[in-house]
């Protein structure tokens, strides 16, 4: 079928381009669904979490999430349209799969837990695991330099977000601590600067955030990037859109191999120039 291979192709525009050329029906029952609506809803937390997606006071929603899945949108011909309903992570999934949203592009990490409910795409991103420790707290604890001595003891407490890969992760890592919930990150860096808690569990981003916020902090609290496998970053798909799923691992093969997602990492994760322009921006 000629307009299937266009699509997959990620030419622009090829799903709402066949259902103005009346050839919906050529479509497998996925993308046929898209096209007739005539918009891709994607699913954001109410929260902000830059630099994946954030309001930003003059030019609305903005961040890495944002431009992929406006990127998306356009090549299939379709408007975006993003469904900010979800308070947590898990939440985001319970919108795909409810049929609420088409796909999740929104720092979502592919657990195995989550995959038990829906499709990922292959990763778009990779972060480094992070720890946040009260250097007061490490040094009554006296269990020596070691990190893995230090958190993985019955005496260790861990903050973690609620709902966060970071919970599951803490948990496998460090199975001896007391794993603390938390409704946001801001929480678990208070209890670290008022001495109430041991360790913030997260990831890269998260950390140098708080990192470059508070440099005053550095002498109370150590940040410290872990060595243990990434948190991959990937696009919740519901699993019944087999096509749907197929066509987003193809687009970001396509924007792998002419190198703009590595451009689009690097803008956003692995530098501040997003900051900048930001800033910069009437």
């Amino acid at each position: 079928m000629a307009l299937i291979a266009g699509l997959l192709g990620a030419g622009v525009g090829a799903v709402g381009a066949a259902e103005r050329s009346g050839q919906a029906l050529d479509l497998p029952p996925d993308m046929a669904r898209i096209a007739a609506a005539g918009e891709l809803r994607i699913a954001l937390t109410t929260d902000d979490w830059p630099p994946f997606f954030f309001t930003h006071p003059t030019r609305g929603l903005v961040g890495l999430d944002i431009d992929l899945a406006r990127e998306m949108a356009g090549r299939l011909g379709v408007e975006v349209r993003f469904v900010r309903e979800a308070k947590t992570f898990d939440d985001l999934v319970t919108l795909v799969v409810s049929r609420r949203a088409d796909l999740a592009v929104a720092y979502l990490s592919d657990t195995l837990e989550r995959s038990v409910r829906a499709a990922f795409s292959q990763p778009y991103v990779q972060l480094k695991p992070a720890v946040l420790i009260n250097r007061a707290l490490a040094g009554q604890a006296r269990r020596g330099p070691d990190l893995n001595a230090l958190l993985n003891h019955p005496d260790a407490t861990i903050g973690v977000t609620l709902g966060s890969s970071a919970e599951t992760f803490a948990a496998i890592d460090y199975p001896q601590a007391r794993l603390v919930k938390f409704e946001a990150w801001s929480d678990i860096t208070r209890a670290l600067e008022t001495e109430t808690l041991l360790a913030g569990f997260s990831d890269q981003i998260d950390a140098q955030k708080w990192q470059s916020e508070h440099p005053e902090a550095a002498i109370s609290i150590e940040t410290v990037m872990l060595a243990g496998p990434p948190d991959t970053i990937a696009v919740a798909v519901h699993f019944d859109d087999r096509q749907l799923r197929y066509w987003l691992d193809h687009f970001l093969a396509v924007k792998h191999r002419d190198g703009s997602l590595a451009r689009l990492n690097h803008y956003y994760v692995g530098s501040d120039l997003w900051k900048k322009d930001l800033s910069a921006s009437p």
